[in-house]
Formats: C-alpha cells, sequence, structure tokens
C-alpha cells in the first residue's frame, strides 16, 4: 500500500521527469499529454472528471454573466442558458459579441439574434448558431 511519504516523493520525481503542465502539450512520443504526464491520447478522461469539469465551467461561466451583466439577471433561464453555451467559445471572445450585448441590454432579442448569425461564429458553426439565435429570439429552446 502506497504511504502519503511515497505519494508525494513520486510526485516530486514525476515532477521532475514529466513535468507539470496546465495545457495539454504532444509529448515526445505524440501523446497529447497534460498535468502531471497523464496521457489523454491513451487513457482519455473518464466521466467523473468530466461531469465534475462540466459543473465547473457552467457554474464559472454563469456566474461571470451574472455577475458582469445586469440584464443577464432579467431574461428567462432558456436565453440564459443559450448564453451559458455561447460562453463555452471562451468568455473572451463571448464578450467581442459587442452588437448583441448591446442589443441585449435592451431587450431587443431580435438584434440580438440577428447579431449571432451576422459574425464568424455564426458562419462557422451555423447549425449551433442558428438553434441558439432562434431560442434566443423566441425565448424558448427546445432539444
Amino acid at each position: 500500500m502506497m504511504t502519503a511519504e511515497m505519494v508525494a516523493k513520486l510526485r516530486r520525481s514525476l515532477i521532475l521527469h514529466e513535468g507539470m503542465k496546465n495545457y495539454p502539450y504532444v509529448d515526445t512520443e505524440g501523446n497529447i499529454t497534460i498535468g502531471i504526464g497523464y496521457n489523454i491520447s491513451a487513457r482519455g478522461l473518464d466521466d467523473e472528471w468530466i461531469n465534475t469539469q462540466y459543473n465547473k465551467d457552467v457554474n464559472f461561466f454563469y456566474n461571470r454573466l451574472y455577475e458582469d451583466f445586469d440584464w443577464f439577471k432579467t431574461l428567462n433561464l432558456d436565453r440564459q442558458i443559450v448564453l451559458v453555451d455561447m460562453a463555452f467559445m471562451g468568455y473572451k471572445h463571448f464578450c467581442s459579441f459587442k452588437k448583441m450585448i448591446d442589443a441585449l441590454s435592451r431587450g431587443d432579442y431580435f438584434i440580438a439574434s440577428k447579431e449571432m448569425l451576422d459574425s464568424e461564429w455564426g458562419r462557422k458553426f451555423s447549425g449551433r448558431a442558428t438553434q441558439l439565435a432562434k431560442a434566443m429570439l423566441t425565448g424558448s429552446y427546445e432539444i
């Protein structure tokens, strides 16, 4: 059985040899690796990690939207879901949708949905953008 001392010493050794990276990288064998030598290419991610990270991400984006935009609090559940979904593209990128954000601050869902589609994101991910823009326009997201 591994002791706490052994785990700590092994961690120091692996950090020395494998490194500790917060972002994925390609190792010397061509594997996508992250953390302390975690080979995603060979092992993947387990459902528990995926679900835990999903919950963290959703809470992170919801809280950022809630704190950064007073009007977010006034949106119905489906419109909030649309914006949290969009925030998964990256919060900085989401914040670059200035015209959409301005329209939302005025409660103009027609213009907001139009601005979602009239963007590089809207053209690149037309299926997703069309579905989310429709939900923004109608206030109802049927999935």
